[in-house]
């Protein structure tokens, strides 16, 4: 039987060697817990650090000019789309957060839900979560005018390029969990 963390073996905290505990030290969350995901990714620990710079880079970034909140709403509609509960869950609080009102993030995340889009956001939030679904799902079928489509909406080029980064980046790590079944077990969800 395979641990709870995930349908292949992984190396647990105490069975790291000297290499992959300093890999687990630098990738660990503000409150110290180390995610599964991390520990998903122990039989080859050289991506380990490759795939969390790529995830600051996207996502923590100062110089990133997507609002933070956006960012997560981002990540987990590609969750949804893709069926990621664990990236779900964890984004999905992380946008929580970063939203404030309860009652509104819960009819956003329905809405994401139910495919009713128009519900979650500005008319420009609405037309980069368009885009994302597009890109995420279909990603042969986007043409120059999505692009001029994204620009109308009022997003500048090096934004649509952040939207591009994040949702390119979660259809990576969705992909990862579901492919070796990333569970959340009794981790913590979210940042916050």
């Amino acid at each position: 039987m395979r641990d709870s963390v995930c349908w292949i073996d992984t190396v647990d905290e105490s069975d790291a060697d000297e290499t992959l505990a300093a890999i687990y030290d630098r990738v660990r969350g503000k409150s110290g817990q180390l995610d599964n995901l991390y520990q998903g990714f122990s039989l080859r620990p050289h991506t380990i650090l490759a795939a969390d710079a790529l995830y600051l880079a996207a996502m923590h970034r100062d110089d990133n000019t997507l609002p933070k909140r956006f960012s997560e709403l981002l990540g987990t509609y590609v969750a949804i789309l893709t069926g990621c509960t664990y990236a779900e869950t964890h984004h999905g609080h992380n946008f929580a957060h970063l939203n404030g009102d309860q009652q509104d993030t819960a009819a956003i995340m329905q809405a994401l839900r139910d495919d009713n889009l128009t519900a979650c956001g500005t008319t420009q939030e609405v037309a980069a979560l368009r885009y994302a679904k597009k890109l995420c799902l279909q990603p042969e079928t986007i043409t120059r005018d999505d692009v001029a489509a994204m620009r109308k909406a009022g997003w500048s080029d090096g934004e649509v390029l952040e939207v591009v980064q994040v949702v390119a980046m979660f259809s990576y790590f969705v992909r990862v969990i579901n492919g070796v079944g990333i569970q959340l077990s009794d981790e913590k969800p979210g940042l916050y």
